[in-house]
């Protein structure tokens, strides 16, 4: 053999072993198989949420910090026994703490209460229904990769980043809303009371996201095409809401304060803090009557005497109640997760080939 035919062997020989390596140096990891091609797809969508996540806790980092430095500067972590002017000046600066924090607390807490809806959409559309609607999920199906492995790979990593970002930003969230409330003078921060901020705090956002997910995966699987699912999803996460604010004042058994007629309307509850979400007239059988537009009504008296009222009575919720209808609500969704995943698997088993 020629020395020019034996140098281009050596060179096609080069050629094609670093064309293995180029190839191998590429293809994904056997262990991560379908996840791999789901990093590729979303990478660029995972490194905005995730900027966008990092300006939101710098945010409410630089929040917490102004708050704290205002409450300490304007002496409103003491409550004001002087009187007088003095008291007048220490109203005025809580009106100004108001002014400038209350709003900014309040529209952080909207988004964290919108994140299960946005998961919900995020998994209905780009990450299940779209494979659906293009048809790519065949092609998958038929490389040795059954159906329930395909849709566990497709929802492993999106879920997973949903559930650590909403983890991150509602103990974050939790962290600064903490440093502004004062439960024995709650006329500083009354915008953003505990009930009101419900589903901003706490395993709420959490549990919320994981039930957006499993809401969005039925809904994909069921609808099949990208933006009419995505809007089936957000309809049902609407419709889903109500209902749970409906139930909650009854997740764990209420204060319930009485007191006679003459006490007047409504009555008063002591704690400053507490939610006070029934109220109503008492009758003599023991029976209730809840909120009869008394409320409203010119008479008192008139109201009272046309109900044959003996009293009035307030249910309400003190704020050592907080955790515990926190967690029995995160313990209803989560269930309610569970059993839309469940679902979603019959769906896709039915799906298969």
């Amino acid at each position: 053999m020629s020395t020019t035919a034996e140098t281009a062997a050596e060179t096609a020989a080069e050629a094609t072993a670093t064309a293995t390596t180029i190839d191998r140096a590429a293809r994904p990891p056997r262990s991560l198989g379908v996840a791999w091609v789901v990093w590729r797809q979303h990478r660029t969508t995972a490194w905005i949420a995730l900027a966008v996540l990092a300006a939101l806790c710098a945010e409410l980092l630089w929040l917490r910090g102004a708050m704290t430095a205002y409450l300490a500067e304007h002496g409103l972590n003491v409550p004001c026994t002087q009187g007088g002017d003095a008291c007048a000046a220490h109203q005025a600066a809580a009106e100004g703490f108001l002014s400038r924090y209350s709003g900014l607390l309040t529209y952080n807490g909207h988004v964290l209460e919108f994140l299960p809806l946005l998961a919900g959409m995020i998994v209905a559309g780009p990450v299940i229904a779209r494979e659906l609607e293009s048809g790519t999920y065949k092609v998958v199906w038929t490389q040795s990769v059954s159906p329930l492995r395909w849709f566990a790979a497709k929802l492993a990593l999106p879920v997973l980043a949903l559930l650590a970002g909403a983890s991150v930003l509602a103990a974050v969230y939790s962290w600064t809303w903490s440093s502004a409330r004062l439960l024995e003078r709650d006329w500083i921060v009354h915008g953003p009371r505990w009930y009101e901020t419900f589903d901003a705090l706490g395993p709420a956002p959490v549990a919320g996201v994981l039930a957006g997910c499993a809401l969005g995966a039925l809904a994909g699987l069921l609808v099949r095409r990208t933006l009419p699912a995505m809007a089936a999803t957000a309809a049902a996460c609407l419709l889903l809401y109500w209902p749970l604010t409906a139930v909650r004042p009854y997740l764990t058994d209420p204060v319930t304060e009485t007191v006679p007629v003459s006490a007047g309307y409504p009555p008063a509850v002591q704690a400053g803090d507490s939610w006070r979400y029934e109220r109503g007239m008492t009758t003599p059988s023991g029976g209730r009557m809840p909120d009869a537009g008394c409320a409203v009504n010119f008479s008192i008296q008139r109201c009272v005497t046309d109900h044959g009222a003996t009293g009035w009575y307030v249910d309400y919720h003190p704020a050592s109640h907080f955790r515990r209808l926190q967690w029995t609500q995160a313990g209803i969704v989560t269930g309610a997760a569970a059993l839309l995943a469940a679902g979603a698997v019959r769906r896709v088993r039915r799906l298969s080939p």
